[in-house]
């Protein structure tokens, strides 16, 4: 791509052309087009090799590699540099550019170490211990990298998605800390009551490491359920996060309880002055406590407020524009945005969304081709005026194979690659093509980058019920089984939708209609890529059982001592929300960390993700949980007599573990008292 001040010559491309061809790459002949001004100019280059074999020979993290022949990509940059001076402004563009002119950053680069250190900072503060704030880290980055080798072995044997060590990282480690931490309080809960550390490590893992477990099995089997969609780039993405959550629950099972021997009571040596103020004593009286007690006085209060408030976050996921962000999107310092730019500038929107018409006639010559694909050149409008057909601005075509048995067009839409119009084109062209070939031995298929993601996104719009559908219908079931209630899961999955429905709602304000987007580093709005609502959904469904699954089993805990339903809420709530909210903020500072990253579709999760976990963590587990329970009172464990032959699933230990800790509190608080 190429600008010049005046009239631009064609000539001006030759040592372009000359210095491209000179890399070996048998480009044989280049068409070259001129805009309507003569300012702008194009040529495209074709590669022997497709962009996934060129990034194994020249990988674009400058590894070195054995081949007989230079980096393409820098041998085409050295020659468009040799024109690229005074009034001629050349730029390199399309899926070359893309693989070795990404952007880098220190934050973007570094996002796992930055969570990671976000994380450790808040658990010093949570624990107020060197050590306790080491041993969560330790397992989590342990973990990271087990799951990080996993994904990249995988990576060995399938496709994976460009995405995927990123987000399985991202994951991970949120997962990590969390689970961890979980069990870390509980641990250092039993050290203070008493228990020798052999004891108490063994009921950490028989109380909050089987909750751990369980929310981390039931992250996994959501997201699995993206098996169901018949997209490998997505399929390969829920495999490479559930191998995170998986290795993350074996460190906190394995790992973490090792830690603890090794640590034993010195975990809370080393204190940090800054600590959050332990309130284990007199939960109720403590902040979160207060907090639990006013809102279940005024259920009715905080129930439509919150709900109003999560509401209102949603309106914007109602307009939400599934496309592909393209590289108008990228930093405006590097070469393919800028050539986007060039492109849109001289030639129009459609040229940056070219669609490929492939048609095969078995038995054609070259010499017999052109005039039995005539009536497919006829309807593409090759060689007519831009509107003759509807959506096209023009088309090429037809270019033979060698065997003179196939040939492709190339068709040039008069909108851009994420309008409404091209995806209205591309199926009247296939409409129409199928009427011109009916009762011919012509094949011909309407394919390219363009139509791919049309397609993707038709799919992926066609499989969402599903997903939800199953992941939905699975979490009800799975907390069917461990709370024997029905009002319970049916209250977890309604809440957990409106959160996420929330949080889309937020994403799509941010990055489709650009609301605050420089805090997130874009300089322009970009259509959310269609599968990243999936994938959001499935991880987000999942993490949200973790919190619902802490509460509400300290809620159901305190309801089988007391059986009143205020004040097993109260001290449930009182319990739990210091843990759930500290652990949101891990998750929420470890995939904030990721918005850094100059990947649409991490940075749309990561967002996506951190707000979610805000949400959830505040508004659903702190006012419509305790508003909700004190409304449904008693009823909130009615169990029906016919639905007893469902498995019991005890996630908080045996009922005997659970008295002998009651028993040592009370004996514990007896001796305060007395002394």
């Amino acid at each position: 791509m190429q600008k010049v001040d005046g009239v631009a010559p064609n000539g001006v491309l030759d040592p372009i052309l000359a210095g491209a061809q000179a890399v070996k790459l048998g480009l044989g002949n280049i068409p070259t087009f001129l805009s309507p001004d003569s300012q702008i100019a194009y040529t495209s280059v074709t590669f022997s090799d497709t962009v996934l074999d060129l990034m194994n020979q020249f990988p674009p993290n400058g590894e070195k590699v054995a081949t007989d022949y230079p980096n393409p990509y820098n041998e085409l940059q050295t020659a468009i540099n040799s024109v690229n001076a005074g009034d001629v402004e050349v730029k390199i563009g399309g899926a070359i550019a893309d693989t070795w002119n990404q952007p880098v950053s220190w934050w973007g680069s570094h996002a796992d170490e930055v969570g990671l250190g976000l994380g450790a900072i808040l658990l010093l503060v949570a624990f107020g211990s060197i050590f306790g704030m080491a041993i969560p880290i330790s397992t989590a980055l342990f973990g990271a990298i087990t799951a990080g080798g996993l994904v990249l072995l995988l990576a060995d044997f399938i496709t994976v998605s460009s995405a995927a060590p990123k987000v399985t990282l991202m994951i991970a480690i949120g997962v990590g800390l969390d689970y961890s931490l979980l069990i870390v309080t509980r641990y250092r809960q039993f050290l203070k009551d008493g228990y020798q550390v052999n004891d108490a490590v063994g009921m950490a893992l028989a109380t909050a490491g089987k909750a751990a477990m369980f929310a981390g099995i039931t992250v996994a089997i959501a997201l699995l359920g993206l098996l169901l969609v018949p997209i490998p780039l997505v399929r390969t993405l829920g495999v490479a996060a559930a191998i995170g959550v998986g290795v993350m629950i074996l460190a906190a099972l394995t790992l973490l309880p090792a830690l603890f021997g090794l640590a034993g009571h010195k975990i809370d040596s080393f204190r940090f002055p800054f600590a959050f103020k332990d309130t284990s004593a007199d939960p109720e009286s403590s902040f979160w406590g207060k907090f639990a007690t006013h809102t279940s006085k005024r259920p009715w209060t905080a129930l439509i407020v919150g709900t109003v408030v999560l509401l209102t976050f949603a309106i914007p996921f109602l307009s939400i524009d599934f496309g592909m962000p393209d590289d108008s999107s990228m930093p405006t310092n590097l070469s393919q945005q800028q050539a986007f730019v060039l492109m849109n500038e001289g030639f129009g929107q459609g040229v940056n969304a070219p669609l490929i018409v492939v048609a095969s006639v078995p038995g054609a010559t070259a010499a017999t081709l052109p005039a039995t694909l005539q009536p497919l050149t006829t309807e593409l409008g090759v060689g007519k005026p831009a509107g003759t057909v509807a959506g096209v601005q023009y088309a090429v075509g037809p270019i033979p194979n060698a065997a003179g048995d196939a040939a492709i067009y190339q068709v040039i839409p008069s909108s851009g690659p994420n309008s409404n119009e091209t995806q209205t084109l591309v199926s009247n062209l296939r409409k129409g093509i199928k009427a011109e070939t009916a009762g011919t031995n012509i094949e011909a298929y309407v394919g390219g980058t363009t139509a791919t993601l049309i397609d993707l996104t038709a799919l992926v719009v066609k499989y969402l019920p599903y997903v939800v559908g199953a992941v939905v219908l699975g979490a009800f079931i799975l907390l069917l089984m461990v709370f024997r209630s029905i009002l319970v899961p049916l209250k977890a999955a309604l809440m957990n939708l409106i959160s996420i429905a929330a949080a889309y709602g937020i994403v799509v304000a941010v990055f489709q209609w650009g609301w605050a987007k420089e805090l997130v580093g874009l300089h322009t709005t970009i259509p959310i890529v269609s599968f990243v609502p999936l994938i959001m959904f499935v991880i987000l469904f999942g993490l949200s059982m973790d919190y619902e699954v802490f509460l509400m089993s300290r809620i159901r805990e305190e309801w089988d001592t007391y059986h009143e339903p205020r004040k097993s809420v109260v001290l449930g709530v009182a319990n739990t929300a210091r843990v759930i909210t500290t652990a949101a903020l891990i998750m929420i500072a470890v995939f904030f960390s990721f918005v850094t990253i100059q990947n649409p579709t991490v940075q749309v999760l990561g967002f996506g993700m951190a707000v979610a976990v805000l949400l959830d963590a505040t508004i659903v587990r702190m006012v419509l949980v305790p508003a909700i329970m004190e409304l449904f009172g008693k009823a909130a464990w009615w169990f029906p007599k016919w639905l007893e032959w469902l498995p019991k699933l005890n996630i908080e230990g045996s009922p005997e573990l659970l008295r002998a800790e009651r028993t040592n509190e009370a004996a514990m608080a007896s001796s305060k008292a007395s002394d």
